[in-house]
C-alpha cells in the first residue's frame, strides 16, 4: 500500500476486521496494524489503514452502515 492514512482506532482486531472486510468488498484496499498478542490492541488501539488517496471513499463506505 503506497501512502497509508489511518482511517480509524478501536480497542480490538475484531472490530477492526468487521470495518476492513467491508471496505474490501467495496474494492478499497486496507490493513490492520497494532495488533497485540492477545488480539487486544493495548494502549494505541489497533488502527485501519487505507491509501491517503481514497480516505474519503473509505469514511463514506464506513458512514453508509
Amino acid at each position: 500500500m503506497n501512502r497509508a492514512a489511518v482511517l480509524n482506532s478501536y480497542p480490538t482486531r475484531v472490530e477492526a476486521d468487521l470495518d476492513r472486510i467491508a471496505l474490501e468488498a467495496e474494492g478499497i484496499p486496507c490493513e490492520v496494524v497494532g495488533v497485540g498478542l492477545t488480539m487486544e490492541g493495548g494502549i494505541a488501539g489497533v488502527r485501519l489503514l487505507v491509501p491517503a488517496d481514497r480516505l474519503e471513499q473509505a469514511k463514506a463506505v464506513l458512514e453508509r452502515r
